[in-house]
């Protein structure tokens, strides 16, 4: 008996290509030997672990919600026991404190199973980066047990508003578009306003089940005044089952289906202490958002961008091992042996890119602090290298396999479909080249603007 669609194509797992490997394309003029034996052992778990469940991870073809979310919040605990979470947290407080060039490439190799589990990891980097940059010891004696215990925890970083889906992003704009609002009374600050499309986020039961213990917050974008500009803008930590929060249902997306649950937040009176500002002195928390959150943001975006290219490369590497044309393995032919190359070219000059800008942040007193122009535009370039990167690999691969790649069994038309909001989201393609610019003759600001 023939084998089923599903056998046939899930023989496109690779194995073997040595170029592929963490001990050739990751270069030891950023890295160390031991680090590198950090990745591959990543690799091997996300082999092992994670590469069998890609279907699970949105429910299958009919989309079985409750098989999603159990599958996400069971690998998700499998990485939290990994030590993945953990890998920027200070050692002071129980972390790996890892070199940021070990934490991009864990996320090139998470991000060959599942960008959005990647992503997932990332969120909880995301809001130790926040802290550490603000120097607030406080604030992570308070959240670290957590992220080092037993349990698993989910976070989220609050940016986009409905009005403007690049505002915050855009210099120009001096962060005065912000309309979500954080006021001072007394001992507390009371937050009002509405964020459009932060993920993880809905009501706190939703993140809890058994592999899942909860979710810590949201990490929110406001200002104090949106007259003030950068003076005004900071960030704020509202608990998930803060008094006045309420949420939409998540929207329904082409990709990041269950990994990512994205919603509006509508902030109603809310009230938090004051403490739970993380930026303490002025000017701090626009440098916390342009270079925490946005400017290292487009730069972890590009390593998953790469690990997701290289997990397409690998699918049609077997693919057509397997495809035979006239009795001669296609990829054996003059012609598709050079697109099979240009994949491969453009996948590895956006990784030695993207860790060269790691290289060069982990080193401000010589190239200058994340929220610079230069670094930015910088971050700027990985990810949207990282972004064409990605769309040539999978409209190729996709061309490359025909029918085969756009059939749900081969996991290229899920790949496909993630890699496009991570080439969007923090601004996009297009703001990434603007502010590629602006690193080389900026500040500008738009035409007739007041801002």
């Amino acid at each position: 008996m023939s084998a089923q669609p599903a056998e046939r194509l899930q023989q496109t797992v690779a194995e073997g290509y040595r170029l592929l490997e963490p001990a050739q394309k990751y270069t030891r003029a950023f890295c160390t030997d031991e680090e590198i034996t950090i990745a591959e052992t990543i690799r091997a778990f996300v082999n092992k672990e994670l590469m069998p469940y890609r279907h699970d991870l949105e429910g299958g073809w009919h989309r079985d919600e409750q098989l999603a979310k159990d599958t996400v919040h069971r690998l998700y605990a499998k990485l939290v026991d990994l030590g993945v979470t953990r890998t920027n947290l200070p050692e002071a407080y129980g972390g790996l404190a890892y070199a940021p060039v070990v934490r991009q490439m864990i996320n090139e190799e998470l991000s060959r199973a599942d960008i959005g589990l990647a992503t997932k990891v990332g969120k909880i980097h995301w809001i130790v980066s926040c802290m550490v940059t603000a120097k607030r010891d406080d604030l992570l004696a308070e959240f670290a047990p957590r992220i080092v215990g037993e349990e698993s925890w989910t976070a989220c970083v609050a940016i986009t508003e409905p009005h403007g889906g690049a505002n915050v992003e855009d210099p120009a704009q001096g962060f005065r578009s912000l309309e979500v609002t954080a006021k001072e009374e007394g001992e507390h600050y009371v937050i009002n306003g509405h964020k459009l499309w932060p993920g993880p986020s809905g009501y706190a039961d939703k993140f809890r089940s058994k592999h899942l213990t909860g979710h810590l917050g949201y990490w929110t974008v406001a200002t104090t005044d949106p007259r003030l500009g950068p003076d005004g803008v900071g960030l704020f930590h509202v608990p998930a089952d803060a008094p006045g929060l309420e949420f939409s249902n998540p929207y329904q997306k082409m990709g990041f289906s269950w990994t990512e649950s994205n919603s509006d937040i509508w902030f109603k009176d809310v009230k938090i202490p004051k403490r739970y500002r993380v930026d303490t002195e002025r000017g701090q928390g626009a440098n916390i958002v342009s270079g925490s959150i946005i400017a290292l943001g487009r730069l972890a975006g590009a390593a998953r961008l790469v690990g997701l290219s290289e997990a397409v490369l690998e699918i049609v590497l077997e693919f057509s091992k397997n495809r035979v044309i006239a009795g001669t393995p296609m990829r054996e032919r003059s012609l598709f042996a050079n697109h099979l190359a240009e994949m491969y070219r453009a996948i590895d000059i956006a990784r030695q890119y993207y860790l060269s800008v790691t290289w060069q942040v982990s080193r401000p007193d010589i190239y200058g602090a994340p929220w610079t122009k230069e670094i930015k535009a910088k971050c700027s370039a990985a990810r949207s290298y990282a972004g064409d990167t990605a769309e040539l690999v999978c409209n190729r691969g996709m061309e490359l396999m025909g029918s085969a790649g756009y059939a749900y069994e081969s996991h290229l038309e899920k790949y496909m479909r993630d890699y496009k909001i991570v080439q969007m989201w923090l601004g996009g393609a297009q703001r990434d080249r603007l502010d590629i610019a602006q690193g080389l003759y900026g500040p500008f600001k738009w035409a007739g603007s007041d801002v």
